[in-house]
């Protein structure tokens, strides 16, 4: 049990021993304040929510250091991404505070004025999932009591403006591309692969003969160094067919910039290195530029061979599965509209249906209670 005792004018000391034995004690000037504290205290104590003031001493910049080394679960590009997040924008903001001092009208403030200084909606949104993912690890590691960054307003997120390239755009864009690349322009927009996943294509994955593309491994460019590694999900994972004009391209490119291995990277850069993304913007600006859609993003191709497959007809069961979606509904969600076109196919198509299967005319049915029944 605790007790409060002066410690000489205007000081009191509420001291108390803790769940672990140890005694501590706190210093105020009042005499009620120190006894409210210490009733505070006891109740946590006894509900045991009691926290060891001691562990959430320690700084968020150091909290964040001592988190990220934990986070064994995360890709390299998501932790790359994520260490980035917190340096550049929850440590320049909270670095040298300690966990228990930070509260949920800061955090609100932090993100009110990162969202008007013209921040993106999607980088906002991430450094602040940064800050609540490591304060709910400071939770529950038992520093902190409560999240003081949960229900904090976000702003909302919207969807990118998807661009489609028409096939003579694909072909123009391919021919102002460098040699080694042409191909690697026409294999994004009439496959679908991520860009990390055609940089880690390799010669063996490529069936020429049945016109075929295994995904089995993405590049993942952190810092200086590129890695392999597996598919970001299980549905990356796939086979995807392609058109056969399109494979001729490839094996003329297997040819003339691809090594024996099967092991060899399919695309590489001009140097034989593997690709990496900022080396490549230099070749792939200009050539935008050059036929008219600056400002294409690589990904672009990939939103075109969706609408490839729309056009022909394909359901979108297999467009989920050919572009490695997540699921169909993120298909459907993400590219419906391109359906909509289809209304009028599909009621000619009912139409003909009914023609040639046109139900008889009813039978007149007897009238109970009517004139000879």
């Amino acid at each position: 049990m605790g007790h409060v005792e002066r410690r000489g004018k205007g000081r009191w000391r509420a001291r108390y021993r803790g769940p672990d034995h140890k005694e501590r004690s706190r210093t105020l000037t009042r005499k009620v304040d120190a006894q409210r504290w210490l009733a505070n205290v006891e109740t946590s104590i006894a509900r045991g929510e009691w926290l060891d003031p001691a562990r959430g001493r320690v700084t968020v910049e150091r909290w964040a250091t001592e988190w990220l080394a934990t986070r064994g679960d995360l890709r390299t590009t998501t932790r790359a991404r994520l260490d980035s997040t917190i340096r550049l924008h929850v440590l320049p903001a909270f670095g040298s505070r300690r966990l228990p001092s930070l509260t949920n009208a800061e955090i609100r403030q932090w993100v009110a004025a990162m969202s008007v200084t013209g921040m993106s909606a999607a980088s906002v949104r991430k450094a602040a999932f940064a800050l609540r993912q490591m304060l709910d690890a400071a939770v529950a590691d038992r520093r902190l009591a409560v999240n003081p960054a949960t229900n904090v307003p976000l702003p909302a997120e919207h969807a990118d403006e998807q661009r489609f390239l028409t096939r003579e755009q694909v072909s123009d864009l391919a021919a102002a591309m460098p040699g080694q690349y042409r191909a690697l322009v026409l294999v994004a927009a009439y496959s679908g692969l991520r860009w990390g996943e055609l940089a880690g294509l390799r010669r063996g994955r490529v069936d020429t003969l049945r016109g075929r593309l295994t995904v089995a491994e993405t590049a993942v460019d952190v810092g200086r160094e590129v890695t392999f590694g597996p598919p970001k999900t299980a549905k990356s994972r796939r086979v995807v067919p392609i058109a056969r004009s399109v494979m001729r391209q490839v094996e003329a490119h297997l040819a003339e910039h691809t090594g024996p291995d099967a092991d060899a990277l399919v695309f590489t850069s001009a140097t034989g290195l593997p690709l990496r993304r900022g080396t490549f913007r230099q070749v792939w600006q200009p050539a935008t530029r050059a036929v008219g859609v600056d400002g294409l993003r690589f990904h672009d191709l990939r939103h075109t061979y969706v609408a490839v497959l729309v056009g022909a007809g394909a359901n979108p069961k297999a467009v989920s599965t050919w572009a490695g979606h997540s699921s169909v509904a993120f298909t459907l969600d993400r590219y419906g509209h391109l359906l909509d076109g289809h209304d009028d196919e599909v009621s000619d198509r009912l139409d003909l249906l009914l023609a040639t299967t046109a139900p008889r005319p009813p039978s007149p049915v007897r009238q109970i209670g009517s004139a000879g029944g």
